[in-house]
């Protein structure tokens, strides 16, 4: 099956929750009520939880409410219960570092100037970041090259198309710069790479996202109130990395 995207137009939730779940283990209590956490082999894994996503965005009028709806029905077709993975994007406008004075987002519409069905366009980032020199696969500290970007100052994700898994999402810890016109750092980020990243690959800080399965089958259910407006919401996890 190719790649699926879940849409840009579903990314109207009230709130959402990207965290990261079983980073560390602990081996118990001591005698002294005291414990200690050592991290887990893999790193953890991506957990996202959407919540109140608004089904009246899509459309005008008293479409608005069909086409949104036909829309979630379709995708949680799509994830078949958890079966199927799915491309997820973390909805991050706020935290993203876009260069200063320049448009947030270049998005390029048909020649005949219409879009797609849902009212999306073809999409061009911006923010320019490339790995300067390779990363091993589970390395947790890369060296970057910033040729377009506002100042990295931790927190910050971003997400590495892999060849073999996929989107991999990763967040910034901590940020070295090795030159005083902030061209040139090194990163500190988690969970550890999915994969290796060669000289150069370009990472994704515009539209960061990941590749996703649904938590459990019903994490995507539906529930309708006919004729007003609705809302859902759905659970993802990351998909395994086989």
């Amino acid at each position: 099956m190719p790649q699926i995207y879940f849409p840009r137009a579903l990314l109207r939730e009230k709130q959402h929750s990207w965290n990261l779940l079983g980073v560390a283990a602990t081996p118990g209590v001591t005698m002294d009520s005291t414990s200690t956490f050592v991290r887990t082999d893999g790193g953890g894994f991506w957990s996202c939880v959407m919540s109140d996503v608004s089904l009246s965005g899509m459309g005008k009028g008293h479409d608005r409410q069909r086409r949104s709806t036909l829309l979630w029905r379709a995708v949680r077709q799509v994830c078949d219960g958890g079966v199927n993975a799915i491309v997820v994007p973390r909805n991050d406008a706020l935290f993203i570092p876009y260069p200063p004075g320049i448009a947030r987002a270049v998005t390029v519409p048909h020649s005949d100037d219409s879009s797609f069905s849902d009212g999306t366009s073809y999409y061009q980032p911006m923010i320019d970041i490339v790995c300067d020199g390779a990363a091993d696969l589970r390395a947790t500290s890369m060296a970057i090259d910033i040729r377009l970007a506002a100042e990295l100052v931790g927190g910050e994700s971003f997400s590495v198309r892999h060849p073999t898994v996929g989107w991999r999402l990763y967040e910034i810890a901590t940020v070295v710069y090795a030159d005083d016109d902030h061209a040139h750092a090194t990163i500190t980020f988690g969970p550890p790479l999915r994969e290796a990243v060669e000289d150069g690959e370009r990472l994704e800080f515009d539209r960061p996202c990941c590749t996703m399965r649904l938590a459990k089958p019903e994490s995507m259910n539906l529930s309708v109130q006919p004729w007003t407006f609705n809302s859902a919401s759905v659970d993802f996890i990351e998909a395994p990395v086989r």
